[in-house]
């Protein structure tokens, strides 16, 4: 059995100009294109404790919807002069290497890794999701969303919808459920087990 504190985590958040990581046709016979990754945030943990951070926006060939530039403020004039995606995933190489991926509603962020990064970045990697984990470790919040849960456990939200404000928050979150998991007697390999998302599955 390993240790709780023996594990790595790669935290992240992306923000994106749509749902659909990938093109296709949806059930009513429309065609969408693929939307692009907008922003990256991503917070290093060692065990329970924080490392390095990292965020960028991302240059989009297509368009920002009104709706989304709403929602995150990311706009067209402030994508201007971002870097293109892949240099962004080459600069998220390094910082994920050894790492267990982790987000919040992790099949959403998954999607948009494994369509966007190299196989490498993403298959020898486990992937957690922060929602399922909270189900078993955060009971009493009413809701599993990432503002109810920061709420519940007087944790720092500060921006929502954007990169590295979220990624901080999930990491806040992340290592409050550590502890809750190690108060339990949890081992890492269950805790793994409890969060992980497949990604077959994405």
């Amino acid at each position: 059995m390993s240790a709780l504190r023996d594990l790595s985590w790669a935290v992240v958040d992306l923000e994106t100009s749509g749902g659909r990581p990938k093109a296709g046709w949806d059930k009513n016979g429309t065609f969408h294109a693929a939307s692009e990754i907008t922003e990256v945030g991503l917070v290093q943990l060692a065990g329970p404790i924080r490392q390095e951070a990292f965020t960028s926006l991302c240059a989009v060939e297509g368009g920002v919807p009104a709706f989304i530039q709403r929602l995150t403020g990311i706009t067209p004039r402030l994508l201007e002069g971002a870097p293109t995606w892949q240099t962004v995933a080459l600069r998220l190489a390094p910082l994920v290497e050894g790492r267990v991926w982790v987000a919040h509603n992790a099949p959403f962020d998954g999607g948009f890794l494994k369509a966007y990064l190299p196989e490498g970045l993403w298959r020898r990697h486990t992937l957690v999701c922060t929602v399922k984990l909270a189900k078993l470790l955060v009971p009493e919040a009413a809701s599993r969303s990432l503002g109810a849960l920061c709420e519940t456990l007087a944790l720092s939200n500060r921006r929502p919808h954007r990169a590295l404000p979220d990624a901080e928050a999930t990491a806040e979150l992340l290592q409050v459920l550590l502890e809750r998991a190690e108060a339990r007697g949890l081992d890492a390999e269950t805790l793994l087990e409890k969060g992980r998302v497949d990604w077959a599955r994405l």
